[in-house]
């Protein structure tokens, strides 16, 4: 007799949510940090571009690891990512919950939660500006040289292009390598 692993609790609860998009994204004011990260994860594993895009603008945490998902990137849910991030480069005033400062494409965590909070390394921290709460903010994007975007080869020309076109509207930080961590 085989035994599938019953889901959590937690996880019902974001499967749920995400099976209805409208109500995900008009949830996520209320929504608890502290599952931000995993529902973050699930939506961009899911595919779920709308709620992909809403957590973006709403992101809690300074940094957004992205690099952590690279297996799990299509192009899509990456536009999804870069649209969200648009949009806050095209406000005066962000919303009050944003705290993003650093979109980081490097693939140097093992856990999406860990870049989240900076548990690892904290050299992305170093080298951002302090938030003030609702102002707009100057995003910071961090990538390899290389931009070996696994299953984004065939796009790093528009992503370079899309880099290129907000070069005056953010830090563009291309890095040969991925730091060490500490």
């Amino acid at each position: 007799m085989s035994f599938e692993a019953v889901p959590t609790l937690q996880q019902l609860a974001m499967q749920g949510l995400l099976a209805d998009e409208d109500l995900a994204i008009s949830a996520l004011e209320e929504f608890p940090t502290m599952l931000f990260p995993p529902l973050f994860e699930e939506a961009f594993i899911e595919r779920r571009t709308k709620v992909v895009k809403a957590m973006v603008v709403s992101w809690p945490f300074p940094c957004l690891p992205l690099g952590a998902l690279m297996c799990q990137v299509k192009v899509d849910n990456f536009q999804a990512v870069l649209d969200g991030v648009d949009w806050l480069n095209n406000q005066n005033v962000w919303p009050r919950r944003c705290r993003l400062q650093v979109l980081s494409l490097l693939d140097i965590y093992d856990d999406f939660w860990e870049g989240c909070v900076g548990r690892k390394s904290t050299w992305w921290t170093e080298q951002v500006d302090p938030t003030t709460e609702g102002k707009q903010q100057q995003l910071k994007v961090v990538a390899e040289y290389s931009l070996t975007f696994l299953d984004l080869n065939d796009y790093n020309s528009d992503f370079m292009l899309w880099l290129g076109q907000r070069r005056d509207t953010m830090r563009i930080c291309l890095l040969q390598g991925a730091p060490e961590l500490k």
